[in-house]
C-alpha cells in the first residue's frame, strides 16, 4: 500500500479500498462508544449499591470528537474523544482542580461495567501519562483495527449551541482570563471542532485520509524531536482546498501536491479561521494579534484560539518539509500522459524567487479585520515639538497600513532560534531591495538630467543606505549635493524653490520605470525634505524616501579617510542648531554602519524589530506619535554594545540582544560617542566635544555630526519594556537560565570627562556593599569550617586561613572579582615542602568544601569548580539577586613562613634568606606572603584604592582589546604602580583622581625606565638579600618588585609595549583633559629609585676585557671593577690588575669605574668583535640615565657604534631599534609640544600674509625620525600663494622673513621644554629643536595649499599642477611641497612596526652615506616609499618578522633596473591629463618610484645613483648577521601586477612568474630519482607494488610559478583494487611510504647529492605525504604531495578516453557518500593531459591568474574559504576556448575576460565532455544533476563528481569583489595608449545542447529558472 507507487488516477481507489475504515468496525466502535457513554450517564449520578454516597457529579452531555468523531479516521488505527461535560464544573478552574479525582472514579465505573459489553471488541487501559484524560484502547482482533479513546471530563463552556451559530465573544474572553495554558481547555470546544470538519464534502475527507496516510508513512517511529499532530495536517488540507479549489469534485493528486507544497513552505504559514471567534471583542482581538506573531507555522484551531496546532517553536516541521520535497517526482503526482500534476494556486504559497514572503492568510472573505491584524512597521518616532531636530524620515502610514506584514512576537522566540527568526521575518525581501534600488537610481538619473540646479553628487542614506532596513517598511534618504550651495547658510533661502522644482520633475517624469512599484507623494511634514513613498503591494513592502538637497561640506572622501577638522570647525562656526545639518554628513553615517559585519546588522534588525513593537504598543493606533528616541539611536547603541562586548563576526544573538536591552535600562548613564570622523585634536572641536560630554545623559553623539545627540527622547518606556523582555523565552538559554549579556558599561572610561572620574568609579566600579557583606560573611563561615574540620584523621593542622586578592585588599571591582584563601598547614616545614603533598591536601580541602556547602546556609550561591587542579582549588560566590556579581576564589595550601606576625612588624631576614635559597622560579612561593601583600594595600587611603580600581578597570579594557597578542603584565603590577605614583606624587589622601590616573598612564608609557621597589619588608642589611636584590635590580627594565616577595619581578618579559600604546592613547582622551581642553598634568614622579644601581653581566665584562687586554685572556679570573679606584685605576698604572674569583655580576658604579670603561678605545673592540660592541652599547644604554644617554656617554657613544646595523644579530634587531634608532620618548614628546606651539603661533598671528595651515614633512612629518639628528620640514600655507605657479613668481624670501619675525616676536624659546634656535638667511629659514638626546632641524617652506580641506585632491588639482609646471618650466616634483599634508597622511596610516623597519633601513642608508661619502645616492624618501611598498605587497600585517622585511627591501634595491612603484590613492587614471602624466612616468627608464601624492615626482632619480647602494645591499644580505643567504623573505615583485600596463603583461610573466629553467631541470631530475625509488625499492619485501608513478600538479602541467609551486606524485598501488580500498587502506600505505622515504632521504643525501634541498614534512597526515624540493641558490621551491591511488584508468595512451564503466563505477561510490571529487587522484593523468596539451601562451595566462589569486588569498586570509586554484585554471581554459582559441592572443584581454567571469560567478555553469559525455545514461543522470546545482558549477574535466566551483560552499563573493576592484582600478586593463582593453565574448553558462547533446534548449524547469536568474 505504497502511496508513492500509486498512479495519480488510482488514488481514489487507494483511499476507498485501503484507507477508509471498514463499515463493520465503524458500526462496532460507534456502538461501544454509545454504550460507554450510557454507563457514564446512568451510573455517574445514582447511588452505588450498599447505600454508598452518590458521586458528586452528573453528566450534562457527551460529545464524540477526535478523528473518529470528525469523520477522518484511518483504517488500522484511529483516535477518538469522549468529552464528558459535567455539572460539577462551573468554570475552567474547577476542571483543573478536580479532574484527577473524577477520572479515577470513571475508570472504576468502566472497569466494572465492561464485561463483553460489545462483542468483538476488547478494552485495555493504556499506561500513558496524559493529564486531564482517561485513555484506553478498543481493539478488534478479527478486523486488525483499533481505536485509542480518550475520556475527557470538561466544563460546558458553550452550552446548547444551534447549528451554524457562533459562540458569544464572552466565551472566549472568559477562556483567556482563566490563565490557561496553550490548548489546555481545547476539549471544551470539541463540538465546534467536530462540526468544522464534519460538514466538509466526502472527497475532502478522502484527501485528509490520503494526507494522514502519507504522514503515517513518513513519520519517524523514534527520535528526540516531536512531530506535528495529525490534526494540524487535517486543518492544512482544509485550508488548501478552501483557497485552491472549493469544489466537491477534484483531483486527489492535485490536492495532495498542494498540501505537500504548503508543508515545504511551513516557515511562511499563518492560517486561522474566524468562523467561531473574531476581532470584535478587544480582549480576543489583542490575544489573536499576539498569536499571529508566533514563530511560523501558525495554524490556529478554529474552535480554540489558544491552541496553535502548528506550533512552529516546538514541532519538527523541517523533517516533514524535507520528505515532502523529496517525493515531488513520484508516480502519485504523474498524469497518465506523463506530465506532472499541477498543484492548486493557493494565495500565500510563495513562488520561486519569492521565498521570503510571509503572508497572513484570513479564511473569512467577509472579514474586514485584516488591517487590524496586520503588524505595524515603524521607522523613527517623531520627536516632541519645540526643539529643532535633525530631519529623520518618519513613515507614511495611511498608504501602507493594509499591507503591513507581521512578524511573530519576539518574546516567544527561543533564544537559539533568533538567527532563523531574523532570516525568516526581519530581513527585507531581496526582490524589493532590487526594485527599490532600480527606482532610486532612475530617480537620481532624472534629477541629474532635468533639475535646474546642478547636482555635484548624491548619497544614499537612511536605514536602506546603511543596510539596516527591516522587512515590510523602511526609510531612505537621498541626499543631493548641489553646487549652488557654497556653505551651510545657503541651504535655507532657496530650499523651498528647489524642492518644488524637484517634485515637479518627478511627477512629470515618473511613468512606471519599475512596473511593480508605485510612487506617491504624501502630505509634506518636513520643510527640509521632499517626501515620497515607493510601495510594492505584491511584496507587502514600502519605502519612505526623503529627498534632501544640501551643501557638500565633506567633499569626495576615499574609503576610510577622516574629514579635515576644518569641516567641523566651519560647522560649529555656522551657528547651527543641534543636528540641523546632519544630512550633509549622510555619507559618513552610512559608511560607519555599512562596513559592519553581517551578523551585527542582523542584531540591529532584531533590536529595531523590538523597538517597533514597543513603538506600536505606545501608539495604540496609528499615526499617533510618541516622543521615543529615533531608531537610529538604537542602531548606534547596538554597534557600541558589539564593539565593547564582542567585536567578533560570530556571536550569540541572544547575548547581543540582552546587552543592548541592559544598556537601554541604564539610559540615564549612557555616554556614547566615536572619534572615527572627528576627534579632540582641533581646539575648537575639543571645546565643543567637552561641552557635549557635560550635558545631561543619555548622550549618544552621531559619529558623523558632533552637534547631534541622537539619544534625546523619552527612554522610560523602552527601559520598562526592556526589563520585561529579559524574562521571556528569547533571552533564556536551553537550561532555562537567563542568557548572560556581554560585559559592557553604558559609558567608557576614555570618554569620561576628567572631573567625572570619581562618579565613574562610584557608579560602575565599586562593588555592591550588600553583596560584599554577604561574601565576607560566607568567607568567614568557610574559613571557620576549614579550620575546624580539615584533616581530622591526619596529623595535619590548619594553622591559619588568610584572605587575599582584591576582595581582601579592598580593591575589588563591580561584577566579577578575584580573591584568595591561603590555608597555612603544619605539615609544611619549609618552602620546598609545598610541592610534595599538594594534590592530596587539595583533595581533602575539596571534600570539606563540598561538605561545608551542604551543611551550612549561605546568602550567596556557592559553586565549587569541577575542574580538578592538583595545585589549587577554585570556587565562586555569586549573588542570588544580581547575576552579574560574583567573586572567584582560589584556595591555596601554603607553608607558614611568617608565623604570627604582628601588625606593622617586619619579617626576620632569615625568612627571605630561606626563600632566596629555595626559590627556583620567580614568585613561586608568593602565596606564603599573602598577609604582607594584603596589608601593603589595605593600609592605604580609600581614594587610593579607588584609583587602583580605576587602573584595574583600564587594564581589563586593554586585556580585552589585545587578547591573543601576548601576555600582558600582571594586574598586581599595575596596583603597585598606582601605589608608587601616589607615594611619589605627594601622598595626599584627597588627591585629584584625573591627575593620579594620568600619572600612572605616564609611568606605563615610560616602562623602559621603570625601576620600582620598596624596603618595608626586606632591605640590604643581610648580605644574601643584598646580593640578590642587586641581581634583581640589574635586570632589564621594567622592574617592579613585589614588596612582600623580592623573587617576583612583576611583568618581566610581558608585553608592556601594548599597554604603553593604550596608555598613550588615553593620555589624549577626555579622561585626561581639563574642562577647557588642556591636558591634565601628571604628578612629578621619578621613573626609577635613585639608588637602583646598574649592573653588568659578568660574561660581557669578561669578553669585553679579553678583547682589550692581551694579558687578560691568559687567566680564568675576572677583573673586579670595584678594585679600580685611586692608584689602582688602569689609567694611572700599567701594572697587571689584581684578580678575584668569578662572581655573577659587577656593579658599574658612578665615577672612576664607569669612566674607565667608556674611556677605552672603541675602534679596537669594533674591529675584533662588532657583536660584542653592540651588546656592550645596549647594556650601557639600559643602565645609564635613560633621560640623558647622550650627555652621559658623550662622544664615545657615537664613535663606538659606526656600523651597528650590519653587526646586529638578526634576533636582536627589535632591541637595536628600540635602544639605538628610536628617539627617546620623553625627548620626542618635548619636541612634539614645541612644534605644536610653533604651528599655533603661526596660525594665530593676524598680520598678513595669513597662514591658512601648517603641515609637517620630511622624516619628522612622516614619523620616521632617527635618534640623534634628524630632518623635517615645516610647510606653511599662506594666503599670498593661491596657485602652484606662485611658488615661482612670488618672492618667497619676503614671506620667510615675515614668518621669521613672527616667530621671534612670539618669544617661544622661553616657554618651550625643547631648546629652539631660529636661523634665517637669504637662502631659507630653519628651526632647530633639540633636547639632551635628540634634535630635529626643520626647514620652513611657504607653499600653496593644493589640498585645502579635502583628504583626496580632485583631478583638477593635478591638471593645474601639470599646467603650472609647463608654464613655469619647473622641474617635475618641484611643487610636491604643496602636497605635504597628503604625504603625512600616507605614512600616518601605517603601523608602528613598519616605521621601525623604515628606521632600520634608514640607519643602514646613513651608514652607506658615511662610507661612500660624496657618491650620489637615492633620497631617503625613495627608500621609505620602497619599504612601504615591500610591506604592502609582501605582508600587510601589523606584526611581522623584521628580518624578512629587511631581506625583502634589500632584494628590491638589488633590482633597480626593474623597479616600478606607484600608488593610486590620491590620483588615478580616470582623468585624461593625469593618465598621460602617469603613463609618461611609467614608460620612463627604471627605476620608477612615484611620489604617492605628486605623479610628476619620480623620487627614484636615475639608475646610476642606485648602483652603489645595490652593492651595499648585497653585502648586508650575505653578512652573518642575516644568517644564511638566501633566507626567507616576502614574495614581492619590483613591479606589482596591479600597476603593470596591459601591453607589458607578457614581459611581466616572463620576468617574474615563469620559473627558473635550471631549477626546473634540477627538480625534474630529483623527481625522476624519487619516482624510480618508489617503483623499484619501495615495498621491496612485500607483495604490494607501485604499478606506475604519475606526476601531477602545476609543475607537471607547465603552469608552475617562480616561487612556491605545487606538484603531486600519484602512486598507483596494485593492492588498491577499488575506490573503497583506496579509502580504507591509504593511511597504512602512507605510513609505509613515509618510513621508506625518510630512509631513502638519509641514504641519498650521502650518496647521490641532489642538486636541490630535499625536506620531508614533519606533519603526519593519514591521506598524504608531503615533501619539498628547494633551490640551493635561489628562493624557488616546489611542494610535493605523494598520494596513493587506485588505478582506475589502466594504461593511458595519447588521445585516450576512459570507457564508461570507469565512471559508472565511480558514480556508484559517489552516490553512497555524496563527496564530490573524493577520488580525483585516480584521474591525475587526464587532469594533467587536459592542461599540458594547451598552447604555451595559455599556460602563461594561467600563471598570471594564479599569481593574481595568490595576492587575493593573502589579502583575504581568514575571511573565508576561497575557491581552489584549479577552478581558476579551468575557468581560464574555458575563457580561452570560447573567447579566443588563438595561439597568440592579447594577454590583457584574456586576463580581463577571466576576471569578468569571476564577477559573474553566480551564473557560471562550465563542463567538458572530453573524457565523459551524456551518452551513457548513468553518467548523463549525474551530469544533469551536477549542472543543476547552485552556481557556480565548474566540473572537473577528468572527474564528473568533482564540482570545483563548489556553489555557495566557497567564498566566490570575496574573489568577485577583488576582481571587480581590479577591473575598475588596475592598469593591467589599459593598453599602451591608456585606452581600456576589451574582453572576449564568453558565455557564462554551458548547456547540454551547447556541447552537441540532443537535449535542447534546457534540461528542466529548474535549470531554466537558474539560467534566467530567477533562481540563484
Amino acid at each position: 500500500m505504497d502511496l508513492y507507487r500509486t498512479p495519480a488516477a488510482a488514488l481514489d481507489g487507494l483511499v476507498t479500498s485501503s484507507l477508509q475504515p471498514t463499515a463493520e468496525f465503524v458500526g462496532t466502535a460507534r456502538r461501544a462508544l454509545g454504550a460507554l457513554g450510557a454507563v457514564l450517564r446512568e451510573r455517574g449520578g445514582r447511588p452505588a449499591a450498599g447505600g454508598a454516597a452518590a458521586p458528586p457529579w452528573r453528566v450534562l452531555k457527551i460529545t464524540k470528537g477526535g478523528s473518529f468523531g470528525r469523520g477522518t479516521a484511518l483504517r488500522g488505527g484511529c483516535d477518538s474523544e469522549l468529552v464528558v461535560f459535567l455539572n460539577c464544573f462551573r468554570s475552567y478552574e474547577d476542571q483543573r482542580a478536580r479532574h484527577g479525582e473524577i477520572l479515577r472514579e470513571m475508570r472504576v465505573l468502566l472497569e466494572s461495567s465492561w464485561q463483553n459489553l460489545v462483542p468483538g471488541l476488547s478494552l485495555e487501559f493504556l499506561q500513558r501519562d496524559t493529564p486531564g484524560a482517561l485513555q484506553f484502547r478498543l481493539a478488534s482482533p478479527d478486523l486488525d483495527d483499533w481505536m485509542d479513546v480518550s475520556v475527557v471530563p470538561a466544563f460546558d463552556a458553550l452550552g446548547q449551541l444551534s447549528s451554524h451559530v457562533k459562540p458569544q465573544p464572552q466565551v472566549y474572553a472568559t477562556l483567556l482570563n482563566s490563565g490557561c495554558q496553550e490548548g489546555e481547555h481545547a476539549a471544551c470546544f470539541a463540538e465546534l471542532r467536530r462540526n468544522f470538519v464534519n460538514t466538509r464534502p466526502a472527497k475532502l475527507k478522502n484527501l485528509i485520509l490520503l494526507v494522514k496516510h502519507w504522514y503515517r508513512q513518513v513519520r519517524p517511529q523514534k527520535g528526540s524531536r516531536k512531530m506535528p499532530p495529525a490534526y494540524a495536517l487535517e486543518l492544512l488540507t482544509i485550508f488548501a482546498w478552501e483557497k485552491g479549489c472549493g469544489k466537491d469534485a477534484f483531483s486527489l493528486a492535485q490536492g495532495l501536491q498542494t498540501v505537500l507544497g504548503l508543508i515545504q513552505q511551513y516557515r511562511h504559514l499563518c492560517v486561522f479561521w474566524t468562523t467561531n471567534y473574531g476581532f470584535e471583542d478587544p480582549a480576543v482581538k489583542e490575544f489573536l494579534l499576539r498569536q499571529l506573531e508566533r514563530p511560523r507555522p501558525v495554524i490556529l484551531d478554529p474552535a480554540d484560539p489558544t491552541w496553535d496546532v502548528g506550533n512552529g517553536a516546538a514541532w519538527a516541521w523541517d523533517l516533514l518539509a524535507r520528505e515532502a520535497e523529496s517525493c515531488c517526482d513520484r508516480s502519485c503526482f504523474l498524469q497518465a500522459v506523463g506530465g506532472a500534476v499541477k498543484p492548486w494556486e493557493v494565495p500565500g504559497l510563495p513562488l520561486p524567487g519569492r521565498s521570503g514572503l510571509d503572508l497572513r492568510i484570513l479564511q473569512d472573505p467577509a472579514q474586514e479585520t485584516s488591517k487590524v491584524s496586520s503588524g505595524l512597521s515603524l521607522g523613527a518616532v517623531c520627536p516632541g515639538a519645540g526643539n529643532r531636530r535633525p530631519f529623520f524620515p518618519a513613515p507614511v502610514f495611511s498608504a501602507v497600513a493594509s499591507i503591513a506584514p507581521s512578524a511573530p512576537d519576539l518574546s516567544q522566540i527561543p533564544s537559539r532560534e533568533l538567527d532563523l527568526f531574523i532570516q525568516d521575518h526581519l530581513k527585507p525581501h531581496t526582490l524589493f531591495q532590487r526594485q527599490a534600488s532600480k527606482a532610486i537610481d532612475a530617480i537620481l538619473g532624472c534629477l541629474r538630467e532635468k533639475c535646474v540646479h546642478k547636482v555635484s553628487r548624491v548619497s544614499k542614506g537612511g536605514s536602506f543606505g546603511r543596510g539596516t532596513d527591516l522587512r515590510g517598511g523602511c526609510d531612505a534618504e537621498l541626499v543631493i549635493f548641489l553646487t549652488c550651495f557654497e556653505n551651510y547658510q545657503d541651504q535655507g533661502p532657496r530650499l523651498a524653490e528647489i524642492l518644488d522644482d524637484m517634485r515637479a520633475q518627478l511627477e512629470s517624469w515618473w511613468q512606471d520605470p519599475v512596473p511593480s512599484l508605485t510612487l506617491s507623494f504624501p502630505e509634506q511634514t518636513v520643510a527640509e525634505a521632499l517626501q515620497f513613498q515607493l510601495v510594492s503591494p505584491a511584496l507587502e513592502s514600502w519605502m519612505d524616501v526623503s529627498l534632501l538637497p544640501v551643501f557638500d561640506a565633506v567633499g569626495q572622501l576615499s574609503s576610510g579617510t577622516k574629514p579635515d577638522p576644518q569641516v567641523y570647525c566651519t560647522l560649529l562656526g555656522s551657528g547651527c542648531q543641534e543636528g540641523e545639518h546632519a544630512a550633509c554628513f549622510a555619507e559618513l553615517r552610512r559608511n560607519f554602519v555599512n562596513t559592519r559585519p553581517v551578523k551585527l546588522k542582523n542584531l540591529i534588525l532584531l533590536v529595531k524589530h523590538w523597538y517597533r513593537q514597543v513603538a506600536a504598543q505606545n501608539r495604540g493606533e496609528w499615526p499617533a506619535c510618541a516622543p521615543l528616541p529615533p531608531a537610529y539611536a538604537l542602531e548606534l547603541l547596538t554597534i557600541f554594545a558589539w564593539e565593547q562586548g564582542s567585536g567578533e563576526h560570530r556571536f550569540h544573538m541572544a547575548e547581543g540582544l540582552r546587552t543592548v536591552l541592559g544598556l537601554v535600562q541604564q539610559h540615564q548613564q549612557l555616554r556614547v560617542f566615536w572619534t572615527v570622523n572627528y576627534s579632540f585634536e582641533d581646539p575648537a572641536l575639543r571645546r565643543h566635544l567637552l561641552g557635549q560630554l557635560q550635558k545631561p545623559r543619555p548622550l549618544i553623539l552621531d559619529p558623523a555630526d558632533p552637534t547631534w545627540n541622537v539619544g534625546r527622547g523619552s527612554w522610560e518606556l523602552l527601559a520598562q519594556e526592556a526589563a520585561a523582555l529579559e524574562k521571556q523565552a528569547c533571552l533564556m538559554g536551553r537550561d532555562g537560565a537567563p542568557v548572560q549579556p556581554w560585559d559592557v558599561m553604558p559609558a567608557l572610561l576614555r570618554q569620561t570627562p576628567a572631573r567625572d572620574l570619581d562618579r565613574f568609579i562610584s557608579d560602575f566600579l565599586q562593588p555592591d556593599r550588600q553583596f560584599l557583606g554577604q561574601v565576607h560573611k560566607a568567607v568567614d563561615t568557610i574559613c571557620s569550617f576549614l579550620r575546624e574540620n580539615c584533616f581530622q584523621n591526619l596529623p595535619i593542622k590548619v594553622l591559619k586561613v588568610v584572605k587575599g586578592g582584591s576582595s581582601a585588599k579592598g580593591t575589588a571591582l563591580q561584577g566579577h572579582s578575584d580573591a584568595d584563601l591561603v590555608v597555612f598547614l603544619s605539615c609544611f616545614h619549609q618552602f620546598a615542602d609545598q610541592g610534595s603533598r599538594r594534590a592530596e591536601i587539595v583533595s581533602e580541602i575539596r571534600a570539606q568544601l563540598e561538605r561545608c556547602k551542604q551543611e551550612q546556609q549561605f546568602e550567596v550561591k556557592f559553586e565549587i569548580s569541577r575542574w580538578e587542579n592538583p595545585r589549587v582549588l577554585s570556587f565562586s560566590l555569586a549573588s542570588q539577586t544580581m547575576p552579574d556579581q560574583s567573586v572567584d576564589f582560589d584556595v591555596l595550601p601554603a607553608f607558614d613562613a611568617l608565623g604570627q606576625l604582628g601588625s606593622g612588624c617586619r619579617p626576620h631576614p632569615r625568612v627571605y634568606v630561606d626563600l632566596i635559597r629555595s626559590c627556583s622560579n620567580a614568585g613561586e612561593y608568593s602565596c606564603c606572603f599573602t598577609e604582607l601583600q594584603r596589608d601593603f594595600i589595605v593600609s592605604r587611603p580609600t581614594k587610593l584604592k579607588s584609583l587602583i580600581r580605576l587602573v584595574k578597570h583600564w587594564y581589563r579594557q586593554c586585556t580585552k582589546k589585545h587578547k591573543g597578542k601576548g601576555s600582558l603584565p600582571p594586574q598586581h603590577g599595575l596596583e603597585l604602580l598606582a601605589v608608587y605614583a601616589w607615594e611619589q606624587g605627594g601622598q595626599d589622601p584627597r588627591f585629584n583622581m584625573a591627575e593620579g590616573f594620568r600619572t600612572v598612564l605616564e609611568l606605563v608609557t615610560q616602562y623602559r625606565q621603570l625601576c620600582v621597589y620598596w624596603t618595608i619588608n626586606y632591605d640590604c642589611e643581610d648580605e644574601t638579600i643584598r646580593d640578590f636584590l642587586r641581581m634583581q635590580l640589574q635586570k632589564a627594565r621594567p622592574i617592579i618588585l613585589d614588596p612582600a616577595d623580592p623573587t617576583g619581578i612583576l611583568g618581566h618579559s610581558a608585553r608592556w609595549d601594548l599597554l604603553a600604546e593604550e596608555a598613550a592613547a588615553y593620555i589624549s582622551a577626555p579622561c585626561c583633559l581639563d574642562r577647557d581642553g588642556t591636558p591634565i598634568l601628571p604628578w612629578p614622579v621619578k621613573f626609577a629609585h635613585l639608588n637602583a644601581m646598574p649592573y653588568m653581566p659578568s660574561w660581557i665584562f669578561t669578553e669585553f676585557l679579553s678583547c682589550l687586554l692581551p694579558s687578560y685572556g691568559a687567566t680564568s679570573g675576572i677583573l673586579h671593577p670595584q678594585s679600580l679606584n685611586g692608584s689602582q685605576c688602569p689609567h694611572a698604572s700599567a701594572q697587571p690588575a689584581s684578580f678575584r674569583p668569578p662572581s655573577q655580576t659587577h656593579p658599574v658604579c658612578a665615577g672612576v669605574s664607569l669612566s674607565w670603561l667608556l674611556g677605552i678605545s672603541a675602534s679596537r673592540l669594533s674591529a675584533q668583535s662588532p657583536e660584542l660592541l653592540f651588546l656592550l652599547c645596549l647594556l650601557l644604554c639600559r643602565t645609564l640615565s635613560p633621560q640623558q644617554p647622550a650627555r652621559t656617554m658623550g662622544s664615545w657613544f657615537s664613535s663606538a657604534c659606526p656600523t651597528p646595523v650590519d653587526s646586529v644579530p638578526a634576533q636582536s634587531l627589535v632591541q637595536h631599534i628600540q635602544t639605538f634608532l628610536r628617539p627617546p620618548d620623553d625627548c620626542q614628546r618635548r619636541i612634539d609640544v614645541a612644534v605644536a606651539a610653533i604651528c599655533a603661533a603661526l596660525q594665530d598671528a593676524r598680520e598678513l600674509p595669513t597662514v591658512t595651515g601648517v603641515a609637517m614633512g620630511g622624516s619628522y612629518g612622516r614619523k620616521t625620525v632617527l635618534r640623534g639628528n634628524s630632518d623635517g620640514t615645516l610647510v606653511v600655507f599662506v594666503s599670498d600663494l593661491g596657485q602652484f605657479q606662485d611658488l615661482k613668481r612670488k618672492n618667497q624670501h619676503e614671506i620667510l622673513n615675515k614668518i621669521f619675525q613672527r616667530l621671534k616676536a612670539s618669544q617661544l624659546e622661553r616657554r618651550l621644554e625643547a631648546k629652539m634656535e631660529i636661523k634665517g638667511s637669504y637662502g631659507g629659514l630653519t628651526i632647530q629643536l633639540s633636547t639632551e638626546g635628540q634634535s630635529v632641524t626643520l626647514d620652513v617652506l611657504p607653499a600653496f595649499d593644493a589640498v585645502a580641506l579635502s583628504d583626496k585632491p580632485s583631478p583638477w588639482t593635478y591638471r593645474d599642477l601639470k599646467r603650472a609646471l609647463d608654464m613655469t618650466q619647473a622641474s617635475p616634483g618641484e611643487f610636491s611641497v604643496c602636497f605635504t599634508k597628503l604625504q603625512q597622511n600616507f605614512f600616518n596610516h601605517h603601523p608602528r612596526k613598519l616605521k621601525d623597519l623604515i628606521l632600520l633601513v634608514k640607519a643602514w642608508y646613513q651608514q652607506c652615506q658615511n662610507k661612500l661619502k660624496d657618491a650620489p645616492l637615492p633620497s631617503w624618501y625613495a627608500l621609505e616609499l620602497l619599504v612601504v611598498y615591500a610591506w604592502e605587497q609582501g605582508c600587510g600585517a601589523e606584526n611581522f618578522d623584521l628580518v624578512e622585511g629587511v631581506r625583502t627591501v634589500l632584494e628590491l634595491i638589488k633590482r633597480p633596473e626593474e623597479l616600478c612603484v606607484y600608488w593610486t590613492i590620491n590620483y588615478s587614471f580616470e582623468d585624461v591629463t593625469v593618465r598621460n602624466v602617469i603613463l609618461r612616468q611609467l614608460r620612463s627608464p627604471r627605476p620608477v618610484i612615484l611620489d604617492p601624492t605628486d605623479p610628476t615626482n619620480n623620487v627614484a632619480k636615475d639608475k646610476t645613483c642606485w648602483q652603489l647602494l645595490k652593492e651595499e645591499a648585497q653585502l648586508w644580505l650575505s653578512s652573518p648577521s642575516l644568517k644564511e643567504s638566501p633566507g626567507p623573505s616576502w614574495n614581492v615583485l619590483p613591479t606589482p601586477l596591479h600597476e603593470t600596463p596591459g601591453h607589458r603583461l607578457d614581459a611581466f610573466i616572463k620576468s617574474f612568474l615563469q620559473p627558473n629553467q635550471t631549477f626546473l631541470d634540477q627538480v625534474n631530475s630529483a623527481v625522476d630519482i624519487i619516482c624510480t625509488f618508489f617503483k623499484e625499492q619501495c615495498f621491496r619485501h612485500s607483495t604490494t607494488k607501485v604499478q606506475k608513478c604519475v606526476k601531477g600538479g602545476s609543475t607537471s602541467k607547465g603552469t608552475a610559478l617562480k616561487t612556491g609551486s605545487d606538484a603531486d606524485i600519484v602512486l598507483f598501488i596494485n593492492s588498491l583494487r577499488s575506490y573503497a580500498s583506496q579509502k580504507n587502506e591509504r593511511s597504512n600505505i602512507v605510513r609505509e611510504i613515509r618510513k621508506q622515504l625518510e630512509a631513502f632521504q638519509q641514504r641519498e643525501a650521502r650518496e647521490l647529492k641532489f642538486q636541490v634541498k630535499f625536506e620531508i614534512s614533519k606533519w603526519d597526515a593519514p591521506r598524504v605525504l608531503s615533501f619539498s624540493l628547494k633551490s640551493k641558490d635561489l628562493s624557488d621551491s616546489v611542494d610535493f604531495d605523494v598520494l596513493p591511488a587506485y588505478d582506475a584508468l589502466g594504461q593511458v595512451q595519447a588521445g585516450f578516453r576512459p570507457p564508461p564503466r570507469v565512471y559508472t563505477e565511480l558514480i556508484s561510490v559517489y552516490k553512497s557518500s555524496h563527496i564530490g571529487g573524493e577520488f580525483s587522484t585516480c584521474f591525475t593523468e587526464l587532469q594533467r593531459n587536459f592542461v599540458v596539451s594547451k598552447p604555451t601562451k595559455l599556460k602563461d595566462l594561467i600563471r598570471l591568474i594564479k599569481h593574481w589569486y595568490k595576492q587575493c588569498a593573502r589579502k583575504l586570509k581568514g575571511k573565508g574559504s576561497l575557491p581552489p586554484k584549479y577552478a581558476l585554471e579551468l575557468l581560464t581554459i574555458y575563457a580561452w576556448e570560447h573567447g579566443s582559441g588563438a595561439l597568440d592572443f592579447d594577454m590583457a584581454e584574456g586576463f580581463r575576460t577571466v576576471l569578468e567571469l569571476v564577477t559573474r560567478y553566480q551564473q557560471l555553469c562550465i563542463f567538458w565532455t572530453v573524457n565523459y559525455s551524456f551518452e551513457n545514461e548513468v553518467v548523463k543522470d549525474l551530469l544533469l544533476t551536477q549542472i543543476q546545482k547552485t552556481r557556480p558549477v565548474i566540473l572537473d574535466p577528468a572527474d564528473p563528481t568533482g564540482d570545483v566551483g563548489g556553489g555557495h560552499g566557497r567564498c566566490w563573493c570575496l574573489l568577485a569583489q577583488e576582481a571587480d576592484e581590479w577591473l575598475s582600478s588596475s592598469l593591467c586593463f589599459k593598453d599602451g595608449a591608456g585606452a581600456p582593453v576589451r574582453s572576449w565574448e564568453v558565455p557564462a553558462v554551458q548547456t547540454p545542447g551547447s556541447c552537441g547533446v540532443n537535449i535542447h534548449p534546457i534540461v528542466n524547469e529548474m535549470f531554466s529558472l537558474r539560467i534566467h536568474g530567477i533562481l540563484p
